[in-house]
């Protein structure tokens, strides 16, 4: 099986930086599809890549699959041909037979894409030469804007690529190109997908759990085993937080300061989260904050959060709603595990607070003794 790779903002980058690119996004096609047990062939063509199946009963597995290597676009399985017009159309021919079988079709298309400007045909003209045959030898109509089959043709520089299919990938940069991120990564929608918007920019990502319970524990770790397709050197960090959030809810209770128990939570998870981040070598931590989502994610409150933290801090999902976090959560797999169970935090309080003054926390911090 031949699949053709297409990518986006890598081809208007510079000659050099494109190049890079490339080879990065060809090394994790050939990481991911290794994890699986599927030996391939990768080769950099001129604006596409082209990958050679080589496992035996593995080819659908493998075009499934390709769907999570960010950087790609849009792949399809094609049949190769020379550079002749005769062969672009019997190969043609053949492809609205192999649909034919699986479907019907009343309709067809065909769209030519030339970079070869070599090749003695324009786009056009191989649309028309190609449609003809087709009308000539099947009971079908044109019908170019919305076909039951479209065959696309790619003329590259020595050879020519035909298809009917087109699969769409996440798009974005080679995972790996953007240095590297620490995730605060918790069982529930949102920081999953905070740090798969990371990955699609490019970023290496580092999951760190901060535990509270073992079913939270559990769901992170399938999560992050499906977050590794996208990532294959992704590896969890688990740090045991429960005695200290616990310290926590218990010296605010006993002065009666219990609603600012996730402020002074999220304070901690931040500056836990810098020493990791340092120690780890990342560039960056990141949250799944989402502007006004809950109490601790208002934009006062958000300010306290961060404040003296001397690091960055991402938040990708700050401008999206609830709807748009769960449509991604669903296509990149990890929605189901994190709704199957809500293990809801034990120490949140009834009325939290949601518009905090840095100096309240001072006073509070000063004489509860909480470091943070």
């Amino acid at each position: 099986m031949l699949i053709l790779v297409r990518y986006g903002e890598i081809g208007i980058k510079s000659k050099v930086i494109r190049r890079e690119l490339e080879n990065l996004l060809r090394k994790n096609i050939i990481k991911l599809l290794k994890k699986y047990d599927i030996d391939c062939d990768v080769n950099i063509l001129h604006g596409r890549l082209l990958v050679k199946i080589n496992t035996k009963g593995k080819e659908e597995e493998a075009k499934k699959l390709l769907k999570k290597v960010l950087g790609i676009v849009s792949y399809s399985v094609v049949y190769e041909c020379p550079l002749d017009i005769e062969e672009i159309i019997n190969t043609a021919i053949q492809l609205v037979k192999k649909a034919l079988s699986e479907r019907e079709i009343k309709t067809f298309a065909v769209k030519t894409k030339r970079s070869n400007k070599n090749f003695p045909y324009t786009s056009m003209e191989v649309n028309e030469k190609v449609g003809e045959e087709i009308l000539n030898k099947f009971n079908l109509k044109v019908d170019l804007e919305n076909p039951d089959l479209t065959i696309g043709i790619e003329i590259l520089k020595n050879r020519v690529y035909v298809f009917y299919e087109i699969y769409k990938g996440f798009g974005g940069l080679p995972v790996g190109s953007q240095g590297k991120v620490l995730v605060l990564l918790s069982d529930g929608i949102d920081s999953p997908v905070a740090a798969f918007l990371m990955m699609k920019r490019g970023c290496r990502v580092v999951p760190l759990h901060l535990k509270i319970s073992d079913e939270g524990l559990d769901k992170v770790r399938r999560i992050v085993n499906i977050l590794s397709d996208y990532d294959t050197e992704m590896e969890l960090v688990v740090y045991n937080y429960t005695d200290e959030l616990m310290e926590i809810a218990n010296k605010l209770k006993e002065i009666k300061k219990e609603n600012y128990t996730c402020i002074f939570c999220k304070r901690k998870m931040l500056k836990l989260a810098v020493k990791y981040a340092k120690y780890l070598d990342c560039d960056a931590v990141v949250t799944g904050d989402s502007l006004g989502q809950v109490a601790s994610q208002t934009l006062k409150n958000l300010s306290v959060i961060n404040k003296d933290i001397n690091y960055l801090v991402l938040r990708p999902l700050i401008g999206l709603d609830k709807d748009e976090i769960i449509k991604i959560a669903k296509e990149i797999g990890t929605y189901n595990i994190s709704t199957e169970k809500e293990i809801k935090c034990p120490f949140v309080p009834k009325h939290p607070k949601t518009i905090a003054k840095w100096d309240d926390i001072e006073k509070i911090r000063k004489k509860v003794n909480i470091k943070i």
